[in-house]
């Protein structure tokens, strides 16, 4: 094996640790990962293959992922590899969500005297709950954002009836479906962005950076947690707006893009990982 293929390997296994973890907490097994590596391999060999200008015939396929004919025959024709996607849709909804709070923090018509959210009525003479929504949402009916943010904790429903702000920027958690989903749309843009700087020249490269210590004091890690959501969640709501000023209602010459801060925290470095030879008692 040549060098640059084990270091790959070494990286592969690295980067599946916590994936392995996740499936298994959920009850995933190793036959239900290699199923969907494989049509991960076929639609990634398809890809590349189109890229070429060639036809991604089932041979074509079969010779680059080593995947036997029929296998990749079978799993093209399924309906998995039809499966509908949400991702998107998800995506285009946690935007609107986000861009509901930032309105809401932000805009004068929704503020108070100090600056803080004003608490809104859910209907009603403005500024209420559903103004907000319209005005920044798009076309996402407010009682979908109003679920939505009460299942996150962005924001509470008073006994009056009423809507209470508690969060400025829109995050997801647990274990739930749209965390999960979330789960799959960061991990794919993180490494879009790292297979796209593999492979082009510097100048073309996207912006990836880090700021990593090997001996961080773990007393730290609360006053760290803390300076990010300060001074992320200020960065990002800079993007946010310069986004937001750029974007465009046609999907011409339109793309995805964005920005993610990620805080992490590598338990396994410290850990041998390894299991000890034992029998079941």
């Amino acid at each position: 094996m040549r060098p640059i293929q084990a270091t790959l390997l070494e990286s592969c296994l690295r980067l599946l640790r916590p994936l392995a973890r996740i499936l298994l907490r959920h009850g995933l097994s190793t036959y239900d990962f290699s199923r969907i590596a494989n049509i991960a391999f076929i639609e990634a060999a398809q890809d590349i293959l189109h890229e070429q200008g060639k036809t991604p015939s089932f041979s074509r396929v079969s010779t680059i992922t080593g995947l036997h004919r029929h296998v990749v025959s079978d799993i093209v024709k399924s309906a998995e590899t039809n499966r509908p996607s949400l991702a998107a849709e998800k995506d285009y909804q946690r935007n609107r969500l986000a861009r509901v709070l930032a309105g809401w923090f932000e805009s004068p018509e929704y503020t108070d005297e100090e600056g803080r959210p004003r608490v809104l009525p859910i209907d009603g003479p403005e500024p209420s709950f559903e103004g907000l929504v319209r005005s920044f949402s798009g076309d996402i009916y407010p009682k979908i954002i109003l679920d939505e943010l009460l299942r996150v904790g962005a924001v509470r429903v008073l006994k009056d009836g009423s809507v209470r702000a508690l969060a400025r920027r829109y995050t997801l958690g647990g274990a739930d479906a749209a965390a999960l989903q979330q789960l799959g749309s960061a991990a794919r843009d993180l490494f879009s962005t790292l297979e796209h700087n593999i492979t082009a020249p510097a100048e073309a490269r996207l912006y990836d950076d880090s700021v990593v210590s090997v001996r961080l004091d773990r007393t730290a890690i609360p006053l760290l947690r803390q300076m990010l959501l300060r001074r992320g969640a200020s960065f990002l709501e800079d993007v946010e707006g310069w986004i937001s000023e750029r974007e465009t209602t046609s999907e011409s010459g339109s793309v995805r893009a964005g920005v993610m801060v990620h805080l992490f925290i590598d338990h396994e470095s410290n850990a041998s990982g390894k299991s000890e030879d034992r029998d079941d008692e």
